[in-house]
């Protein structure tokens, strides 16, 4: 009987190898697995932001941010004097986030004091509508849309496509697009129901 104990002893080291392989595999840490963050911080810096719907973004582009500093008027335009951190990358993807770490200075000002880019040349974020249709200030910004007119956001579009010709519109969710097309082939361009955003001339 005594054959049995050195079979048991390779046994019992062969379980002891297995065990500390496994758990060494458990710590292990891949190196592509931390978060790659990297920050900028700007103190003073000037930028302008807005609220709309219960949120403040600012502007260009027209991220929602963290904004404690009191409640702001909606359909205004703002002027902020602060102390900035932007983020970059990690897993969220940033690309100059701001996050706001001392607000200094805030004032009221008019729109049309910024240099917003014309609708008719540029497609997505804060837009100039001028004499392209009606309204003053079209907002296409990720999945937010909205046509700011006298002063305040008037509507709000839920959807958005690319027509054939190049043209891009807004619309509540609740219109067809057979409605839009004969609105478009009367000369309408923005109501309440859908705004076009006109082609964008390749350079």
């Amino acid at each position: 009987m005594s054959f049995r104990y050195p079979y048991a002893k390779i046994f019992i080291a062969l379980m002891i190898i297995f065990g500390l392989c496994a758990c060494h595999k458990e710590v292990k840490i891949e190196e592509d697995a931390t978060d790659q963050m990297d920050s900028d911080k700007f103190e003073g810096d000037i930028r302008h932001i807005f609220p709309m719907d219960g949120k403040v973004y600012m502007i260009d582009p027209a991220y929602a941010i963290d904004f404690p500093y009191g409640e702001l008027k909606e359909g205004c335009f703002y002027e902020i004097k602060a102390d900035i951190t932007y983020l970059n990358g990690g897993v969220a993807g940033y690309v100059d986030y701001p996050e706001i770490d001392r607000l200094i200075d805030c004032k009221e000002i008019s729109p049309f004091d910024l240099k917003l880019a014309d609708i008719t040349e540029k497609r997505y974020g804060l837009l100039f509508i001028g004499d392209y249709a009606e309204g003053d200030i079209f907002l296409n910004e990720y999945n937010k849309a909205a046509l700011w007119m006298d002063g305040q956001w008037i509507w709000q579009y839920d959807k958005k496509t690319e027509r054939e010709d190049g043209t891009f519109v807004c619309y509540v969710k609740d219109v067809d697009m057979d409605t839009i097309e004969k609105g478009i082939s009367e000369g309408v361009l923005a109501c309440k129901e859908y705004f076009v955003l006109p082609a964008i001339k390749a350079e």
